[in-house]
């Protein structure tokens, strides 16, 4: 049975509020598993199960599968998956989840087709507020994607780009065009790999205080960097000076590795 007649035949009504778009090419999933390196000793989380596709290819692969649905009322399309000993299905919401109690075994995956309204909180729990990991391999708007790839003085480079870029290596795989959705979305979409840098010149313990000065930076996009420090550096023009910037700089023509600069000029400030 199809994905709509299996949808219909349940009585399950896909909801918008929840940025439901499944995947009607089961192609992309196992496209997906082959840019992974997950193994049959590895652990994966996945955020958003939908019809379960992706979730039968990894529990085919993985030790340990730990899945996360927002929607119990996708649970009748899913019981098929209980047939997978090592899958852990947890209807809840991954964003209230408390990582730290979760029974990792080997190394940890993130794998998600990700809710466009959601993307950045869930992208900014996976790297600040979980466990370490190897790899998260997610589906996100390509629009989004760009930002998270985007240079300095572009349009799209913002406190994202330097937030992620300081802690791991972002590259876009491929794109997945809107048609193979159902139903079909208003954008396309990039698939991506975020990987945790292996000694990055943040630790791992100031990665909030970072993503908080980085966040400051930007505050106001237009603002000079002075303005939008003001509040936060008393003498935010001596400061700039030690840095060896300009006062009327602004923080979008600052490369990560800049940003990585600054803020530990100001740990000793």
């Amino acid at each position: 049975m199809d994905l709509k007649k299996n949808l219909q035949a349940h009585g399950i009504s896909l909801k918008r509020s929840l940025g439901q778009n499944f995947l009607l090419n089961k192609a992309i999933p196992a496209k997906i598993i082959k840019f992974c390196s997950l193994t049959t000793a590895d652990t994966v989380i996945e955020i958003g199960v939908g019809a379960g596709v992706l979730t039968e290819l990894l529990a085919k692969k993985a030790r340990k599968v730990i899945a996360y649905e927002i929607d119990k009322k996708l649970e009748p399309i899913l019981f098929r998956l209980k047939k997978y000993d090592n899958l852990q299905l947890l209807f809840q919401d991954f964003l209230k989840a408390n990582l730290s109690t979760l029974q990792i075994e080997g190394n940890l995956f993130f794998v998600a087709n990700v809710p466009y309204y959601i993307t950045s909180p869930i992208i900014e729990k996976i790297m600040f507020d979980s466990p370490t990991f190897k790899e998260a391999l997610l589906m996100v708007q390509k629009e989004y994607a760009e930002r998270l790839l985007a240079k300095p003085s572009t349009k799209s480079y913002g406190a994202l780009t330097v937030s992620i870029s300081a802690f791991s290596r972002v590259t876009k795989l491929f794109d997945v065009s809107k048609k193979n959705f159902f139903p079909i979305p208003g954008v396309d979409s990039s698939v991506i790999k975020l990987e945790p840098l292996t000694s990055p010149k943040i630790s791992y313990e100031e990665r909030n205080k970072f993503r908080s000065f980085v966040r400051s930076s930007f505050a106001q996009r237009r603002k000079k960097l002075k303005n939008n420090l003001k509040s936060l550096i008393p003498d935010v023009g001596k400061f700039l000076k030690e840095a060896g910037l300009s006062e009327n700089i602004r923080a979008e023509e600052l490369s990560p590795e800049m940003f990585i600069g600054l803020y530990h000029i100001l740990k000793r400030w």
